[in-house]
């Protein structure tokens, strides 16, 4: 959604129409039941997955948007759990430690997974930050442990983990906390969700088009 050519404009203008079809046919009646910027969230993701059954998967918890905005505004730091995720974000602080030496060693010696690994490591940042999961679900359970046992909470949680294994059940754990949060409900999620939803409220946070 960030076209700068004739043709591309054109592209994306078409593309904003199809979607917004898509979306009214999926939701109906319920498309009042959303804001315009959770609308505009909405139709990001749909645009993202070209798959208009997201229009009903997409959740908003604690008015995620408005803190969101905030939290960007405050230049907080953004914490996601795999490199492709962080590639996506069109912000300057990202910060995604997966991949670092001193995670595999933490994730070995402790039994656990590098996700969860990397955001033990990167708690400190998660506390009044930014945390987008598109991939990992035990790096989602470890973000509501960390609010639940010590009282970690981010400013902003997108979940959006993918997958039959944990992926829907860390969801439904996370929207039964306080925490701020966009999420998709069952396991359908990913990359693409995650980065579409986060980088549309940087782009309100510029007064873009979102």
């Amino acid at each position: 959604m960030g076209a700068v050519t004739k043709d591309g404009k054109e592209i994306a203008d078409r593309s904003r129409e199809i979607v917004k079809t898509k979306i009214s046919e999926v939701l109906g009646k319920n498309v009042v039941l959303y804001s315009k910027d959770e609308m505009g969230i909405i139709e990001r993701v749909v645009h993202a997955t070209a798959d208009p059954e997201y229009s009903k998967l997409v959740n908003f918890d604690n008015k995620p948007i408005e803190h969101g905005l905030k939290a960007i505004n405050d230049e907080s730091p953004i914490i996601a759990d795999i490199s492709m995720v962080k590639a996506g974000i069109r912000y300057e602080d990202v910060l995604c430690t997966i991949s670092e030496k001193k995670v595999f060693e933490v994730a070995k010696k402790e039994q656990v997974t590098r996700a969860v690994a990397s955001i033990r490591a990167s708690k400190e940042l998660i506390d009044g930050g930014i945390v987008v999961i598109g991939n990992a679900p035990t790096a989602l359970l470890e973000v509501i442990r960390l609010n639940k046992k010590e009282g970690i909470t981010p400013k902003l949680v997108i979940g959006a983990p993918v997958g039959f294994v944990k992926a829907a059940e860390s969801k439904e754990l996370l929207r039964t906390t306080k925490i701020p949060s966009i999420s998709t409900i069952g396991p359908k999620g990913g990359t693409p969700v995650a980065v579409s939803a986060i980088n549309g409220i940087i782009a309100l946070s510029k007064n873009e088009r979102i």
